[in-house]
């Protein structure tokens, strides 16, 4: 071993110059694509590095004062680099006493780390980033490999979507499967969802097309027949479904409307460091909806009254409107933030039967708090900025999810303001299995219309959650305060959480 650390330091002080002397330049083939191509096309630009192009050992006690790029080879290093080690289509190996000052990337390669090394950056492995390495005249250019997608592709399992259940169309099956020109300029695709309702013994669906015009930017069209709610983000679809079936609590208000529409969506996506990044979606659309009122049905619940709660009217009609939608996401090492901005316009002039301005906003925060604890903060606010709401475009909110001492969706009108602050102390952790955890959330709320007055909701809740691959199942005891509940002041329940969806883009079409 000694033998090999004498012959090694001569090789690799030849390894080092030979980059700097040549002069090499490296280049992305392509626009990058993703996060990780993103920060690689930075660490080009930013220049300044050196270029190691086939096995090289930076022996111990040997230092190289700025950044370094390895292409293909295998790089040992058990010396010192200064600044960043960016690794494509090449094997990195950190040895007893190495010492990177900077981060360490490995795109498309291996990472053999050791425990006696020292990173002092954040450290990013991605075997599986398609990317390869070309020497061309004057240089070397990475190409990135893009896996065609199909042709036929199938939703779900073979097309089949999780069946739902609720108290207007009893149980729903759908099938769906998109078809494209996978090596069209632009993949041009077309994509269809058929829905078979027990309750009405009906059949409905959805059309969508799309064409991608750039990376970033995104034409879309689409044409439906389906159930609506302004409900979704108080649970997801399969999770109501349960509640509904086995505790007859169905947390949606439903109307049945014809839509049709298109627009445009673009995107971009910053990556400063490899602790996180920053999305950032803008879409911008126009839709015409006929909407009319459904009755609740009487069907099955498993361990609860089949009596199902009324579904209220709407008002039928036509509308005609706008929207612009913004979606903002920014992901840390530990935390991060979401944030969805919706502005919808219709007016009588073009032909509908409604003029109004409508806007909705979200806001959802994951941070840790004294290192193991961590605190979520979910708020939405929607409701008229001029003209009248029609009932179609009414929200409410009440019961589990929102504020479990009120009764479901007991407070509904053409404004909502709902928020919450959940902290939570772990007491056991199964890694990446999940934890079991101790929460207190403090939640307030209320739906109002013109000519009520601005009364809100407030609830304090103790419980425990068990989270397994992302799904919390939740045991709590929530309390009304303010003395102004419809219910009782103290309410047990069961709850199953995942985080709630922020919006941002714009009138969902299919």
């Amino acid at each position: 071993m000694r033998r090999f650390g004498r012959l090694a330091r001569p090789a690799a002080l030849l390894c080092l110059f030979v980059g700097p002397l040549a002069a090499q330049e490296v280049r992305l083939s392509d626009e990058p694509r993703g996060a990780a191509q993103e920060a690689l096309a930075a660490f080009l630009a930013r220049g300044g590095y050196e270029v190691w192009t086939s096995d090289t050992i930076l022996a111990r006690g040997d230092t190289v004062e700025g950044h370094v790029l390895l292409l293909e080879g295998a790089g040992r290093i058990a010396g010192r680099v200064e600044g960043d080690v960016y690794v494509v289509d090449g094997d990195l190996i950190l040895r007893v006493g190495g010492s990177i000052g900077g981060d360490v990337v490995v795109l498309a390669g291996l990472l053999l780390d050791s425990d006696l090394a020292t990173v002092e950056g954040a450290i990013t492995y991605r075997p599986n980033e398609r990317l390869r390495v070309i020497p061309e005249a004057g240089g070397y250019t990475i190409f990135a490999v893009q896996r065609p997608l199909p042709a036929v592709e199938l939703d779900g399992q073979y097309g089949f979507h999780l069946p739902t259940y609720q108290r207007v169309d009893a149980l729903t099956f759908a099938w769906g499967a998109t078809v494209r020109a996978a090596h069209a300029a632009g993949q041009p695709e077309l994509g269809g969802v058929v829905r078979y309702k027990t309750g009405p013994d009906d059949v409905e669906g959805s059309v969508r097309a799309a064409w991608n015009a750039s990376e970033r930017v995104r034409l879309f069209a689409a044409a439906s027949r389906a159930t609506r709610s302004n409900d979704e983000w108080i649970r997801p679809t399969w999770v109501n479904t349960l509640m509904f079936a086995f505790a007859g609590d169905d947390y949606r208000d439903y109307y049945r409307a014809d839509r049709a529409g298109a627009g445009v969506e673009w995107g971009i996506r910053r990556a400063p460091d490899w602790r996180g990044g920053t999305d950032v979606t803008l879409t911008v659309g126009a839709a015409w909806e006929e909407a009319r009122s459904v009755e609740a049905r009487d069907v099955t619940i498993l361990f609860a009254a089949d009596d199902a709660r009324f579904n209220p009217a709407i008002d039928p009609g036509d509308i005609y409107s706008a929207w612009v939608g913004l979606a903002v996401e920014d992901r840390r090492e530990d935390s991060r933030t979401r944030l969805g901005l919706t502005l919808e316009g219709s007016t009588e002039d073009i032909g509908g039967d409604f003029s109004f301005l409508r806007a909705e906003a979200r806001l959802a925060l994951k941070r840790p708090i004294l290192s193991t604890h961590s605190l979520d903060v979910f708020a939405i606010g929607r409701g008229d900025l001029a003209g009248t709401l029609p009932g179609q475009r009414w929200s409410g909110l009440g019961r589990i999810g929102t504020l479990p001492t009120f009764p479901v969706l007991s407070l509904r009108g053409e404004r909502l303001l709902y928020g919450e602050a959940t902290y939570a102390l772990p007491l056991y952790s199964a890694g990446t299995l999940g934890a079991l955890e101790a929460f207190l959330r403090g939640s307030a709320g209320t739906a109002w219309s013109e000519g009520e007055s601005f009364r809100l909701r407030e609830n304090a809740t103790l419980g425990l959650r068990a989270r397994v691959w992302g799904v919390g199942l939740e045991v709590g005891v929530a309390s009304g305060f303010g003395g102004d509940n419809d219910e009782s002041d103290v309410q047990v329940y069961v709850d199953l959480r995942l985080d709630r969806p922020t919006g941002g883009r714009g009138l969902p079409l299919f």
